[in-house]
């Protein structure tokens, strides 16, 4: 794999099926690059390089409130939505101004490994509840949510990725997302959405959001541009109620900051606004689902009969169980001596333990060669392992 610079965490000459990025061809560079060069052209440049609102870039908002009252008849105002550095930094706001260390927080088992961390490092108490082929099990959420009460504790949120789950690839149905709203209501916690991945569904109908059927009560929903435009723009927003977002407005990041980057709100404004955006969403779409055929079909004549895979209808990635007898650290061990990196199952559960026998790979970074490749390797180590 030749690659000018190694993104984040990829080791240079190796296969990383970790990786949750999106690959060097489908970033739009031609059209951002004309973006930037009509504003200097224009010479409006001064609007991309001063201190911004802390709400954001208002053209930005006014573009995402339009859209998705448009495609999801949300009813939001300006008021319910701004503009944040990406996903991550809209969880780590949500832990830091929802929550004290020693509070407790829902998750699901699995989750997404980036969120646990940052909750960790907000020393928030991990309570975990299965998911499976639907979503998270509402009897099982219940549970934690009856241990808890019976302790004096109350969640202070839920965090979840309800659209093709990172790490597992599975999409809540619209059944149990009302189901934990119900919950929500009856034991007080408020639900965050990491909503990243909805724009990339491959197949099926779309699923309405926890804010939607909710009716915007008591629900965060994060969005962001790193999946669908670029990651290192950091650029992302949140929608919430108007004293919500009036609260997190009022933090002294962005009071200090004059919003989240600027410059790159700037950008994806105009980007978004000349319709370039909506345009290579659609063709993502079609390249995404070609590379998670191939990865499907490559598991399909690779792996021992043992393993099992979940078939995402969108999103970057793909969840394995493996056999029994094969340890994810033994088999991640032997895969790195032969230069292919994925992501093993431990760091996506608030119990490590949890995920000895799983692994997430990525199907959305690697070209289809490499995936092959990798994917062959995998399935003869975890063969060999097994037998």
């Amino acid at each position: 794999m030749n690659l000018e610079s190694t993104p984040q965490g990829v080791v240079a000459g190796s296969i990383p099926l970790f990786a949750g990025h999106p690959a060097s061809d489908l970033l739009p560079i031609d059209g951002l690059g004309r973006v930037i060069r009509s504003a200097w052209r224009e010479g409006s440049v001064a609007r991309f390089l001063n201190y911004g609102d802390e709400q954001g870039n208002s053209q930005l908002i006014d573009f995402l409130v339009e859209r998705l009252n448009c495609h999801e008849d949300l009813g939001i105002n300006r008021e319910n939505l701004m503009i944040i550095g990406g996903s991550t930094w809209g969880v780590d706001m949500v832990a830091q101004r929802l929550t004290v260390p020693g509070d407790a927080v829902l998750v699901d088992a699995p989750s997404y490994r980036d969120a646990l961390h940052i909750f960790r490092d907000h020393q928030l108490e991990l309570r975990a509840a299965p998911i499976d082929g639907e979503g998270i099990i509402p009897a099982g959420l219940e549970r934690t949510l009856r241990d808890l009460a019976s302790r004096g504790k109350k969640p202070r949120f839920y965090y979840v990725v309800p659209n093709f789950q990172n790490p597992s690839g599975i999409t809540m149905t619209r059944e149990r997302r009302l189901a934990v709203i119900e919950l929500s209501r009856e034991y007080g916690f408020a639900i965050v959405e990491d909503d990243v991945y909805s724009e990339l569904r491959y197949e099926g109908a779309s699923s309405a959001s926890f804010f939607a059927l909710a009716g915007g009560d008591q629900v965060i929903r994060l969005g962001t541009f790193s999946k669908t435009l670029a990651p290192g723009l950091r650029i992302g927003w949140l929608i919430a109620s108007a004293e919500r977002i009036a609260g997190f407005v009022e933090s002294g990041l962005l009071r200090m900051g004059g919003g989240a980057n600027p410059f790159s709100a700037a950008v994806v404004a105009d980007f978004c606004r000349s319709g370039e955006w909506e345009a290579h969403v659609q063709w993502l779409r079609g390249q995404y689902r070609r590379r998670r055929d191939f990865a499907l079909a490559a598991l399909q004549t690779s792996m021992p009969a043992a393993v099992e895979w979940t078939r995402p209808a969108g999103g970057y990635f793909i969840w394995l169980r493996l056999p029994a007898a094969v340890h994810v650290d033994d088999l991640e061990a032997s895969a790195q001596r032969q230069g292919l990196y994925f992501a093993s199952g431990k760091g996506f559960y608030a119990d490590p333990a949890d995920g000895a026998h799983h692994l997430r790979l990525s199907f959305s970074f690697v070209p289809m060669p490499d995936m092959q490749a990798g994917i062959e390797i995998l399935g003869d180590l975890i063969a060999r392992m097994a037998g």
